[in-house]
């Protein structure tokens, strides 16, 4: 993801809790609100506990602000397309998967918060 679509780290606590299946809530950021997702239950992936320390990383997707949960933010790196290599990137060594936002919030989900009350 280009780091230029970053728009933001919050901690969790600015967000106003949502009962929603797949939206943790909402926040607000430079004046605009805009939803948190849950992004393992958007994965797939078996439900866990945030860390210690969990921030909400708010991004541009499709043209909308939409936020996702990170159980911890330790640094932004600034990569080169060549760095990236299926979806991953190697970093200190370890190969780390990278998310593209485009590709998680579908229009879909987008039409679906719209409806939301």
């Amino acid at each position: 993801m280009n780091t230029t679509r970053v728009r933001g780290i919050l901690p969790v606590h600015q967000m106003v809790a949502s009962g929603l299946p797949a939206i943790c809530g909402f926040a607000i950021i430079g004046g605009r609100d805009f939803p948190v997702v849950d992004l393992a239950a958007k994965l797939g992936i078996a439900p866990g506990t945030h860390g210690r320390e969990p921030f909400i990383i708010a991004v541009e997707a499709g043209g909308r602000l939409v936020g996702f949960i990170a159980d911890r933010v330790s640094e932004v790196l600034d990569l080169r397309q060549r760095d990236f290599r299926n979806g991953m990137v190697r970093t200190q060594g370890r190969p780390r998967r990278v998310l593209d936002p485009d590709q998680i919030m579908k229009e879909e989900d987008w039409v679906a918060i719209s409806l939301i009350p």
